[in-house]
This record gives structure tokens, sequence and C-alpha cells, in this order.
């Protein structure tokens, strides 16, 4: 009997500790999720603003490591099984489209050739503190690595409950014609079931989350939903060292 009961733990551990290190070593790539930078004292600052020398310094970091910055199309790509991604690979992107991404960091970004993309709100282009439509032409020129995609048109709040089939709809039909993109970023990461299922029949092929719990925010899998795609939130206090040991986590 007891034979038979140690038999049976060594087996269980055995598959616990298969399953771990399937965890461990299955790829996973982190998607990084920026919105805003400052470069001098009087700016505005916040959460979700981040100093761009910690930026910079974040970035050299990828590049002297060897990481992959994937656009994209890479990623779905990956996403979809259909091509190999390096290790150690990383998609950088930025939610809103304000101005201060453009005017601080792109050419950082330019500097380590890395692919990175710009999810706008496209209702606030042309606004203050915005990217304007102008801007985002001389982007694509100036910075090819740079690509846009949709952070809704109109629909940056937390009112789930008012957005029907027909907001919805209106609302990609509209953004549609400022950038057209398969790709689009939830506001607060904030979604529901009907606009997973209206972005899927309107041609989307990825929708990315942003929390909004804090176990939402972790590297993505390829089996995770491709309408529900988690990021990692790197805000501005996310010190140097902290930022290196989010990549070397498992999750």
């Amino acid at each position: 009997m007891k034979n038979k009961i140690s038999i049976f733990l060594i087996s269980t551990l055995l598959i616990i500790l298969f399953i771990f290190t399937m965890y461990l070593f299955m790829q996973k790539i982190p998607v990084l999720g920026y919105h805003g930078f400052y470069k001098t004292e009087i700016e505005t600052k916040g959460a979700y603003v981040a100093n761009i020398n910690d930026f910079e310094e974040q970035m050299k970091y990828l590049n002297d490591h060897n990481y992959k910055t994937l656009s994209m199309d890479d990623y779905y790509c990956w996403k979809e099984k259909k091509c190999k991604m390096p290790r150690k690979s990383v998609v950088i992107t930025f939610d809103d489209g304000y101005k201060n991404n453009y005017l601080y960091a792109f050419d950082i970004l330019k500097k380590y050739d890395f692919k990175a993309t710009v999810f706008v709100i496209g209702g606030y282009l042309n606004s203050e503190n915005y990217l304007s439509t102008e801007e985002i032409n001389q982007i694509q020129k100036d910075y090819p690595n740079i690509e846009f995609a949709s952070h809704t048109y109109n629909m940056h709040d937390y009112d789930l409950n008012g957005k029907t089939k027909e907001i919805i709809e209106n609302d990609i039909s509209d953004m549609k014609k400022v950038i057209d993109t398969p790709y689009i970023a939830y506001p607060f990461g904030l979604h529901n079931d009907l606009m997973e299922d209206i972005y899927k029949e309107n041609g989307y092929k990825l929708a990315f989350g942003f929390g909004p719990d804090s176990k939402d925010f972790r590297k993505s899998k390829r089996n995770d939903d491709n309408y529900n795609i988690p990021r990692l939130c790197i805000d501005g206090n996310m010190s140097i060292n902290k930022f290196k040991l989010r990549l070397l986590l498992p999750f």
C-alpha cells in the first residue's frame, strides 16, 4: 500500500514539474504598453507619463541585449503560428497618439532601428497635445518603422453599457476614414463580448487589452484570445531594474 502511495506521489510531482517546465519555456512575447513622455520638469506628469530619459535607458537595454522588435504583422504571423520569432522578441506600443511621442520617443526608436505601433484616438487628432494628420503623414515618411493603429475613433471612455452595435460600427467606420487598420487597442483595456464580435466581423485581426486588473498585465502567449491580448504596463514609476526584471519573469 505504501509503495502504491509513493508511486502515486512521485508520478504526481513529475507531472506537476513537467507542466511547470512547459509553462516556463513556452515562448511568451511581452507587449509593452506606453502612453506619454515628458522631458522637462514643467511638463505634464502622471501615472502613465514617463521621463524620456527612462524610456531611452529601456530601449538601450533592449538593444544591448539583442531584443527583436516586432511590427503588428510580425506579431500576428507569430500568433497564428505561421512564423517563428526569436525568443527575445518584444512589441512596443503607445496609446492615445500624444504629440510628445513624436517629439521625444521616435528619434530614440529610429536610433536603434526599432519597430513600434501607436494606437491613436481618431477623434482626438489635430487637437491640443495630440498628433495631427499632417504629422502622421510626415512620421510615416521619416520613421518607416512606426505604424499607426486604432484606439477607437471616439469611444475613449469607461462606458461599456452605452456601446451598442450601431455605435461601435459607426465608430469603426469613422476610424477607417482616418486610419484603415486591422489592429486595435481597447481604451483602458475595457471591452465585452459584443465589442469582440463586432471587431472580428469587421476584419480586425487583433485587439489588445491594458489591464484593467493587475493580473491582466502579463506577457502574451500564442494561445491567448486574439481579441483580448494582454500587455505590460510601462508607467512613469518603473525603474530600469524593475523593467529588466519584468522582461525576465516568465509571466
